[in-house]
């Protein structure tokens, strides 16, 4: 990734960070409280029957443990996304699935403890699993994350479907956060019925206000959004009001 600097403003503080390669631990910005800000809200509150599994709350992610800022397991969102994704939970319902939620708000903490642990080369652990065909330096030459994000806005969202009779999840031909070419929304490497699924959730996804990001079948951004230069910092937690 070229070297550039990225203006941006975190709770209404106009700030100018260095790109990832020249990330630092330190920083002028400050973890806000535990309180959530006005216009977000918690999505499990907007949309019923919405199941949360938030991967970089736990391990199960390309870093292998949780991210800065991430303390529960509730998904956060701003309203006009979550009232969206209901919406689109609504279509979902009537094809006979439901929605799963991998991240949802990400605080800028987590995108400054992605850029450090990307600068630590002897951290590979979860390569196998996440980036099997890539090295970890392409991770970020790649586009697969960057050193802000828009999930940080709150108005990016990663789902995936299950089956509202049997419980299982859809099969998308690869997990969340597979950083592969294979993850691709069209990829050609998956069956007929993975892009098929694939296609039902960008289909209603997009009729509902969301645009996906083509290289990851899974990730969807609000295209109406409220305030595309504001980023956020506090934590994911489960007991904000």
């Amino acid at each position: 990734m070229t070297s550039m600097t990225l203006p941006l403003r975190i709770f209404g503080l106009s700030l100018v960070l260095p790109a990832l390669a020249h990330c630092s631990g330190g920083g002028p910005e400050r973890e806000a409280p535990a309180a959530m800000p006005a216009g977000f809200t918690y999505v499990d509150e907007v949309v019923p029957g919405v199941r949360t599994d938030l991967k970089y709350s736990g391990s199960d992610n390309f870093v292998g443990r949780p991210l800065a800022g991430y303390r529960g397991r509730r998904a956060i969102l701003r309203t006009e996304a979550a009232q969206a994704l209901r919406a689109a939970a609504e279509e979902f319902a009537r094809h006979g699935c439901g929605l799963v939620i991998y991240d949802a708000y990400r605080p800028h903490t987590a995108m400054r403890d992605i850029a450090a642990w990307g600068r630590d080369s002897s951290d590979r652990k979860m390569r196998t699993r996440f980036y099997p065909r890539i090295s970890k330096k392409q991770i970020f030459e790649h586009g697969y994350t960057h050193d802000i994000s828009e999930h940080s806005r709150g108005v990016a969202v990663d789902v995936g479907l299950f089956d509202l009779k049997t419980g299982r999840d859809l099969d998308m031909g690869g997990h969340h956060d597979l950083l592969d070419p294979v993850s691709a929304t069209d990829s050609g490497a998956v069956s007929p019925a993975q892009r098929k699924n694939r296609h039902l959730l960008r289909q209603v996804m997009e009729a509902h206000g969301f645009r996906n990001y083509s290289a990851e079948w899974w990730h969807y951004l609000l295209r109406d959004e409220p305030d595309k230069t504001l980023y956020f910092l506090f934590p994911v937690r489960d007991d904000m009001r």
